[in-house]
């Protein structure tokens, strides 16, 4: 890491191969409606750094096979910890799954074109451990399109915001901030009350630490999924998708996912519409252990491909 003036600190940093930065920012367009894709192939997010709000740029140095990247920071709203930022980048860079070993244990040839097409795809992290549970509730049983924009109404009425160069960024809201909201107050974001209230109770819960989600970081994702299907309102599908998302583990996502199926069925049958639940869960066993990220690769590639 290099350190000039607190406005121009930057990072580089070396990543475990192959990771494509181009494809994590592609993805990033479905998983963070705070993530600002730059018109440069550049990346920018706002993010927490201990108590203050920074915004970050990131771009690609190197290449799938070699990937570096650069980290600068743009703005903050105050002086930040260094070794706060450092640990808070890599944790959005969020490179630790062994895709490589996935790759090798492939022999469905929809999933090989999958990974052909996406080689070196990550997840970016979220900003924090209740960013990415509370964004998988928000997107629970309605179209994206619709969470979204429920997530971006929330994130500019009550979230975390800065101005650089006359553009304003912005990021979810903190837990502490939810925790205090009433469900009128956020009952613009046209999703069910029950869900919204069920998203308030969480940020209370987690204020008054009888759920620490932030501690849940350094247990094993099998104690993390444990604690998170204990929570109201938490399926699998919702604990799955959080793993992704705040730990960049890929377990499977299950049948209930309604996009995955009718990937599935275009990419193995060439057939609209859903392939039979049972079924899909089948093909993705093939995978073994890395079933979940078989899934998040076909998954993407549908995204890709229509969005």
């Amino acid at each position: 890491m290099t350190t000039d003036p607190q406005t121009e600190m930057s990072w580089h940093f070396d990543l475990p191969a192959p990771y494509d930065f181009g494809h994590c920012v592609a993805a990033a367009r479905f998983l963070y409606t705070a993530a600002r894709p730059m018109p440069d192939g550049a990346l920018r997010r706002l993010l927490r750094v201990g108590d203050r709000l920074a915004l970050f740029e990131f771009t690609a140095l190197g290449h799938v096979d070699q990937p570096r990247i650069a980290a600068r920071l743009l703005t903050a709203d105050g002086a930040l910890d260094p070794a706060l930022a450092d640990a808070k980048l890599r944790a959005f860079l969020n490179p630790h799954a062994d895709i490589t070993r996935f790759y090798e244990t492939i022999t469905d040839p929809p999933l090989r074109a999958a990974t052909h097409r996406l080689r070196g795809l990550h997840a970016f992290g979220a900003d924090t451990f209740f960013e990415a549970l509370a964004l998988t509730m928000i997107e629970q049983q309605i179209t994206l399109k619709m969470a979204q924009n429920g997530e971006r109404w929330l994130m500019a009425a009550y979230g975390g915001q800065l101005v650089y160069e006359g553009e304003t960024y912005m990021t979810f809201p903190t837990a502490a901030h939810m925790a205090a909201l009433t469900v009128d107050e956020i009952a613009p974001m046209k999703i069910t009350r029950v869900r919204l209230a069920r998203i308030i109770a969480l940020a209370q819960q987690i204020t008054t630490d009888e759920v620490p989600l932030e501690a849940l970081r350094t247990q094993s994702p099998e104690a993390v999924y444990a604690v998170l299907r204990t929570i109201k309102g938490v399926g699998h599908w919702t604990a799955a998708w959080t793993l992704i998302r705040a730990l960049g583990h890929y377990p499977y996502l299950g049948n209930a996912d309604v996009a995955l199926r009718a990937a599935v069925n275009h990419y193995y049958y060439g057939q609209p519409g859903r392939i039979d639940r049972a079924l899909m869960d089948e093909i993705f066993a093939r995978s073994g252990e890395y079933g979940g990220i078989a899934a998040f690769y076909i998954l993407m590639q549908w995204a890709f491909e229509r969005y």
